[in-house]
């Protein structure tokens, strides 16, 4: 199972990256058409927009898994390590919930991108509204994958 989620999070964090190379060609090719050329093309604010949703939608679930998503943590510092454990648990079942309420409406939203089309890309949209529901799930993964570290025991200690 372990096995599977860390090939999971490689392919994860290989996406986002070309994603992310992809987001910089498109900026880089935006900025020195904009100052070298009379006529920019116009597609490249399009696919820097595009580029960044699923850099985002794609990293969630990575920055869950590797404890780099902004948290507040000033008063489960004071706690002792067992409600360390309770919080963590708590949390972790809220997210997954709160991903599992936001795939029904998720699913509406991309189904309507079917009938659009991207003005500059022509791209039909269900294939960008389609990070609406790789966030979700990608974190719902990531915090399952937490909690079930956690109540084995092999989550690091809780700060």
């Amino acid at each position: 199972m372990v096995w599977a989620l860390d090939r999971l999070h490689a392919l994860l964090r290989l996406l986002a990256g070309a994603c992310f190379a992809l987001l910089l060609v498109a900026v880089l090719v935006q900025v020195v058409s904009r100052l070298a050329l009379p006529n920019p093309p116009v597609w490249t604010e399009e696919l820097s927009r595009f580029a960044l949703l699923f850099c985002a939608a794609l990293g969630i679930g990575l920055a869950l898994r590797k404890g780099e998503l902004v948290g507040v943590d000033l008063l489960t510092m004071m706690l002792p390590a067992r409600a360390k454990q309770v919080v963590e648990v708590l949390s972790c079942l809220v997210m997954i919930g709160f991903g599992w309420l936001l795939l029904a409406p998720g699913w509406a939203f991309v189904d309507i991108g079917s009938l659009q089309t991207s003005p500059a890309l022509g791209w039909n949209m269900f294939w960008v509204h389609i990070c609406v529901l790789i966030a979700p799930v990608a974190l719902m993964l990531a915090a399952a994958e937490r909690l079930l570290r956690v109540v084995s025991g092999l989550a690091p200690e809780v700060h």
